[in-house]
């Protein structure tokens, strides 16, 4: 890309393959893949690709998301380990959106701040959390949020509020076109004496996450939104779908809301079928028709 050099330090690559940025270790190239660590690049970097009408991608962690076979066309931005830095203000914890969730949990324990604990076990960064209103045991994203800043994908400033954001179940009102840079979350000290109940509380969600889903395997998550009132993976066994498989895609035999990619042979197609498969079967059966939760991008 001519002109890049002047306004980019940070790494580039071209066909560059996407599949081990990925929980599901599937997947294929993209166009072109920068990984930023300055972040006074990001914005000049939007700019320019926006001016050569070059499409961008956001990617995280690579939980929650599936990258089709054929790759992605355009670039893919990643931020890197520089921008997943964190702050202590007072109540407030100012943090680099690549920062995982996991992390934030185990050092805001660690500090005895409260209002986290729920993301003991949550998969993916600050960024994707936020987008998506993650949450999981009783607690969500949206309880904790004051306000984030970013950009818009043509390289202006983006500043968000809570008070300006809709959130919803698995769902917020932030702009498709946005890329989040740092998040700034309300996590209070906790006082001494709810120090124990916090870490047990910490300790407790652990212990679910590995009681209840599969571990060691190559997954993305929940790969379906809970209908109202229901639990898509209570549907999904219910439909004698635990152990279905496509290809190498497998529905877990532990938590049937999970996706397992296994052996050398999967493919994002063989996924992506199984998700087909398991919507077409429940819904039939019930009526329900599920939501993906994992998000799919990418070339069929």
């Amino acid at each position: 890309m001519e002109g890049l050099g002047a306004i980019w330090t940070g790494r580039v690559e071209q066909g560059f393959s996407l599949a081990p940025l990925t929980t599901f270790r599937v997947g294929g190239a993209a166009d072109w893949f920068f990984e930023a660590e300055h972040e006074n690049e990001i914005g000049p970097l939007l700019t320019f690709l926006h001016q050569r009408s070059v499409p961008v991608l956001v990617l995280g962690e690579g939980s929650n998301v599936l990258i089709r076979d054929a790759g992605v066309r355009g670039a893919v931005i990643r931020l890197g380990r520089a921008l997943a830095d964190l702050e202590w203000d007072g109540d407030l914890a100012r943090c680099g959106a690549a920062l995982s969730s996991r992390s934030l949990a185990k050092r805001a324990m660690e500090n005895a701040r409260t209002g986290f604990e729920w993301a003991a076990a949550l998969p993916g960064n600050l960024g994707g959390a936020l987008r998506g209103n993650a949450g999981a045991f009783g607690g969500d994203i949206a309880s904790c949020f004051v306000e984030f800043l970013g950009w818009h994908l043509d390289g202006q400033a983006l500043h968000m509020q809570a008070r300006e954001i809709e959130f919803d179940y698995r769902r917020t009102s932030i702009p498709d076109d946005a890329l989040i840079g740092k998040v700034v979350l309300n996590l209070p000290v906790a006082a001494k004496s709810e120090r124990a109940t916090l870490r047990a509380r910490y300790d407790e969600v652990l212990a679910k996450r590995t009681a209840s889903q599969p571990g060691g395997l190559f997954t993305a998550g929940s790969t379906f939104k809970n209908p109202p009132g229901d639990f898509a993976g209570r549907l999904i066994e219910a439909a004698g779908l635990k152990g279905r498989a496509v290809g190498g895609a497998r529905v877990s035999e532990r938590h049937a809301n999970f996706i397992e990619a296994t052996g050398e042979s999967v493919s994002a197609a063989d996924i992506e079928g199984l998700m087909d498969l398991i919507a077409a079967e429940v819904e039939a059966q019930t009526g329900v028709r599920l939501e993906r939760e994992v998000k799919v991008y990418g070339q069929v």
